[in-house]
């Protein structure tokens, strides 16, 4: 009876959730003169995302819907509707804790775990109520643990109706996060994800280990449109990893490449995951600053993931994708052409008109239905796959606005308690003769809590809490943002909780841990460059140009240097104590010293890694001194 009902409503509601998004987004009420606060829509919001968890996922995983959870759906109408009737008010007496929004606050928080327990696990709950408790009897604390008294009605208050607290963090999933899924989905659903893979085969698929660079940047593509590493990974990686275990890749490598592509979708401009519209916010730049500086590291991430994939395929003799499998490239652009305007349009919008990201992500997107609307098998479905497009959206919407409304319960407590003014100022006092132990701390930090919760969510609590004292230090705030984002992001790939590479290992049927340490040594760039950038800025665009092209050319260098060594292989096997040496002098090259000691570190480099060259050198001086004789 109720999985029937359930199934209806899910019908309704998942393209209700995004069409409201996105008239909310291009302020629709504002044409009828009527004024909202950005709240009334959160509240509305969060209306939908606790309706939608509850009529989609039952009370125990693969049982029946039942009677409890049709009561906890209704239940969450008040909770979010509250805010949507009576925000005008609560905007006027914010400090105000009445009994009607301290009732409704505490169903809402209720409401808000038992819906992340339902759709991401008890772990997070876990961490979600730890804060929670910490922030009302963290009074009763010694040392920098403690905090100022609360009382119940004061701190569900706080959390939720204060800007700063849980709507702060719901608006990035129903603003840019609504605007960027529709975007992404527009063009899944029309073939898009099958069109990058396309052209991703025509542009790698000729060369040795073809197969696992079409992967790479195939995955890297979708991943920037999808912003999600495991959905990515399902989506490509269905294709991509029979491709690779074809060409001869072992099974742990081609789940590890999968995974790793995939997870770094998240940081390569144009188009990152929310978390980069959030460093955006907090640092008060446009988000065009923020992709051109994670643009270089960007770049060197995927550079350490071709050079040992294109390593492994020397090192395997293995063969590349045969011609017959790979797309003409008429047909290819016949066939997927209609994802280059929007992406261009995309592009132009955000950077060249300097537009909103979400209004740039909605005109994108009515861009490319104006494309897709040209061909002509797209036209003979076009309307049930727009709804299909439009349901997936809101599906998408609902997971992240859980996630979101975690990380704002978590963000609330933090800030009401003090824990990261004392945190901040503890962690200074730690690294106060040592700035490399205490970036060591918050990349733990960032890989731990990242193993637990989505990027997006890790980043946002480890930017409150460590971010602040790493530019206390002297680190460029832009630099210790992208640091802590950076860590969020490859936490997905970072054993034990890797969770990339669970979602890639039985596609490829490998050991979940042997594709999780794969990746971690594939992905290595991501480990280094991080604190590379944070000594060296020049890497994330702070500098002169000249500074910035050459301290790129070295670390980009060095990163080679490093991917030959873990690999292991270079036009031959390379011999252990040779690649330990690798290893030394590109710590020379990243160390952030003189350019001279860089510049020798380099020389060393290219004595090791081309020792024919030693020997031709060796043999001009030899005749040069003859000559002199």
């Amino acid at each position: 009876m109720f999985n029937k009902l359930f199934e209806k409503l899910r019908w309704w509601s998942y393209p209700l959730i995004a069409v409201i998004g996105l008239l909310i987004i291009i302020d629709v009420p504002a044409y009828f003169k009527i004024s909202l606060y950005t709240e009334q829509y959160l509240g509305i919001y969060l209306t939908m995302i606790l309706f939608g968890t509850f009529i989609s996922h039952p009370y125990k995983k693969g049982a029946d819907f039942s009677v409890i959870d049709l009561i906890l759906a209704l239940l969450a109408i008040p909770a979010g509707l509250f805010l949507t009737v009576q925000y005008p008010y609560i905007a006027v007496n914010m400090g105000v804790a009445t009994i009607g929004r301290t009732i409704c606050g505490i169903i809402a928080i209720l409401l808000i775990l038992e819906a992340l327990r339902r759709s991401m696990g008890v772990s997070l709950v876990i961490v979600c109520g730890v804060f929670l408790l910490y922030t009302k009897f963290g009074e009763f604390l010694p040392g920098m643990l403690n905090c100022r008294p609360f009382s119940v009605s004061k701190l569900v208050s706080y959390i939720y109706v204060d800007p700063n607290s849980l709507m702060y963090m719901l608006s990035f999933g129903c603003t840019v996060g609504v605007a960027f899924i529709f975007f992404g989905q527009i063009l899944l659903h029309y073939g898009g994800g099958k069109s990058f893979i396309d052209f991703a085969m025509l542009f790698c698929g000729k060369a040795q280990g073809g197969s696992a660079k079409t992967a790479v940047v195939a995955s890297s593509l979708v991943g920037t449109i999808t912003g999600a590493p495991m959905s990515n990974v399902l989506l490509t990686g269905s294709v991509t990893i029979p491709m690779m275990k074809d060409a001869g890749y072992p099974a742990a490598m081609a789940g590890a490449v999968e995974a790793v592509a995939s997870s770094g979708g998240q940081i390569m401009p144009p188009v990152m995951g929310i978390a980069a519209f959030i460093i955006a916010e907090t640092l008060g730049v446009s988000y065009s600053e923020v992709a051109l500086a994670a643009l270089i590291p960007a770049v060197l991430f995927y550079l350490a993931t071709f050079v040992q994939v294109h390593m492994e395929a020397g090192k395997l003799a293995l063969k590349k994708i045969p011609a017959g499998q790979l797309p003409k490239p008429k047909q290819a652009l016949r066939d997927g052409w209609f994802i280059i305007p929007p992406i261009v349009v995309l592009l132009v919008c955000m950077f060249n008109l300097a537009l909103p990201a979400a209004i740039s992500a909605i005109i994108a997107g009515v861009v490319a239905l104006g494309c897709l609307a040209l061909k002509k098998e797209n036209r003979e479905h076009f309307l049930s796959q727009f709804v299909g497009a439009l349901r997936e959206c809101g599906d998408l919407m609902i997971g992240i606005g859980v996630v979101m409304a975690m990380a704002g319960i978590m963000v609330g407590c933090i800030n009401a308690s003090g824990l990261a003014f004392n945190l901040s100022l503890a962690l200074t006092r730690l690294g106060a003769n040592n700035v490399l132990f205490l970036l060591v701390c918050a990349a733990v930090a960032s890989l731990i809590l990242g193993m637990g919760m989505p990027s997006v969510a890790a980043y946002s609590l480890v930017a409150i809490l460590v971010a602040p004292s790493l530019v206390e230090f002297g680190i460029p705030a832009m630099a210790a943002h992208l640091f802590v984002f950076y860590f969020s992001v490859i936490s997905n790939i970072t054993p034990p909780v890797a969770v990339s590479c669970f979602a890639a290992a039985p596609l490829a049927g490998a050991n979940p841990t042997k594709v999780g340490t794969t990746a971690f040594r594939l992905a290595i760039a991501a480990y280094i460059v991080p604190f590379v950038f944070c000594f060296q800025p020049t890497l994330i665009m702070i500098g002169s140009a000249g500074a910035i092209i050459m301290d790129a050319i070295l670390c980009a260098y060095a990163i080679f240097g490093v991917c030959i060594a873990l690999s292991g292989y270079w036009q031959r096997s390379v011999p252990m104590a040779i690649r330990l040496a690798i290893c030394a002098v590109c710590a020379v090259m990243l160390w952030p010293t003189a350019l001279i000691v860089n510049a020798c570190g380099a020389a060393a480099l290219t004595v090791l890694l081309f020792p024919d060259m030693k020997m031709s050198v060796q043999k001009i001086r030899n005749r040069h001194s003859a000559q002199q004789e």
